[in-house]
């Protein structure tokens, strides 16, 4: 079995179980049906726990079920990521970059669903990705191939596939990057970056000392951690405004304000404080332009049936997006009244229906947030910070004023 071969199976069967069942729990339910049916006398067949003896039988299973050569190619083609449509693939013989493959269908009658993805919608990703790209707010893309596969047997509800078309396969070749899941969350990556710090989060104190020293060590350490936190919402603050100057509104990274529960889309390094998203088949594309332009236009109309409502709409859709990045990024830098004002603000603003006045108002937040970086939340948040720069500054003026009285003195004499 070749590789395309292997894809077009893998996305037709294995792909869609595990991505309804998870990937784990996916494959252990395709070879625990594959000896369940070998089970002829309906004894139960239990798979072993040890991963080594479970591999065997795994082969086994995929070569027989799929076809001879499948399990090899599967062991080359390291499955990284699953999701409901596409499964990402680790390259052979360049582990820096991954492959996102997913079969598409150009049959109307066809429903996106676990498997398969309209054709437009997946070849907008991959323009959506490519903007993303010019913000530096996606991994980089290198290339896309597509070709024509067979439709598949059953569709997403295990129904007969009634289509009439063939469907084609889409593989986009592109950086591999590390979420934060992968890391194992925010927390723990914040956890790893105190630690280097000399803060152990798994112990109150790791050290001997008083209980003032270890009360100290204690508070410094919690400054800290809600200090990452909030470098970590400011980053995605300017991220997702990155994103919306390209007309992009990313609506796959959580819900409300905040928008980080899908760790699995972000990227974050702790120390830079950049961040990416990825997965760009669930978004929201803008002329945010046009569209004010479109309104404009339509409010100098005098007949109300000739007015278009619909850009205006968009307009107010798209800045409430801009907005709640905004606000997410004044609280993170501790300006929760400015946040709340600046709300009221816009609000108060758009009932009035000044569209055009709503959107300078957002352009002055969003320059307010291109200003705010990190050293602002560790101003905020870092007490102790501002404790030592008050001795410094004091030991400096000191050091100032003795210098003024040496030099009084020489001028005396």
């Amino acid at each position: 079995m070749d590789e395309q071969e292997f894809l077009n199976q893998f996305t037709e069967y294995l792909g869609p179980t595990m991505a309804h069942l998870g990937k784990e729990p996916g494959m252990q339910a395709v070879v625990q049906r594959y000896f369940d049916k070998l089970d002829v006398d309906n004894k139960g067949i239990d798979l072993p726990n040890n991963e080594k003896e479970f591999v065997k039988l795994r082969d086994e299973a995929l070569d027989e079920t799929y076809g001879k050569g499948f399990a090899q190619q599967y062991a080359q083609n390291k499955l990284i990521g699953q999701g409901g449509i596409g499964s990402v693939f680790e390259m052979q013989g360049d582990p820096s970059k991954v492959r996102k493959v997913q079969r598409t269908t150009e049959d109307p009658f066809v429903m996106p669903g676990i498997g398969i993805q309209r054709k437009e919608i997946a070849d907008d990703e991959v323009e959506t990705q490519l903007q993303a790209m010019k913000a530096g707010v996606a991994p980089t893309l290198h290339a896309v191939e597509t070709y024509p596969v067979a439709k598949r047997k059953f569709n997403t509800y295990g129904q007969e596939n009634k289509s009439k078309q063939d469907e084609i396969m889409q593989i986009m070749e592109m950086d591999k990057v590390t979420t934060v899941e992968d890391e194992g969350g925010i927390d723990e990556i914040i956890d790893q970056k105190l630690k280097n710090f000399g803060f152990d989060n798994q112990q109150d104190y790791p050290y001997q000392g008083t209980q003032a020293q270890k009360a100290r060590y204690i508070e410094r350490k919690n400054q800290m951690t809600q200090a990452e936190k909030a470098k970590y919402k400011l980053a995605l603050s300017k991220t997702k405004l990155k994103l919306a100057d390209q007309g992009i509104v990313h609506t796959d990274l959580g819900y409300g304000i905040e928008g980080d529960r899908r760790e699995d889309h972000l990227t974050y390094d702790p120390y830079s404080n950049e961040m990416q998203i990825i997965d760009y088949n669930q978004v929201e594309t803008y002329n945010h332009a046009n569209n004010l332009h479109e309104h404009t236009k339509n409010m100098n109309l005098k007949d109300e049936e000739l007015r278009d409502y619909t850009p205006g709409a968009n307009v107010e859709h798209f800045l409430d997006h801009k907005v709640n990045a905004i606000i997410q990024g004044m609280n993170a830098v501790g300006s929760t009244e400015e946040a709340q004002m600046f709300k009221g603000l816009y609000e108060e603003t758009v009932d009035s229906g000044d569209l055009l006045a709503a959107n300078d108002l957002v352009n002055q937040g969003r320059e307010i947030i291109d200003k705010h970086t990190a050293k602002d939340v560790d101003n905020k948040y870092l007490e102790f910070l501002k404790k030592r720069t008050k001795i410094k500054n004091k030991n400096k003026n000191r050091k100032k004023h003795n210098n003024i009285i040496k030099y009084k003195k020489n001028k005396k004499l």
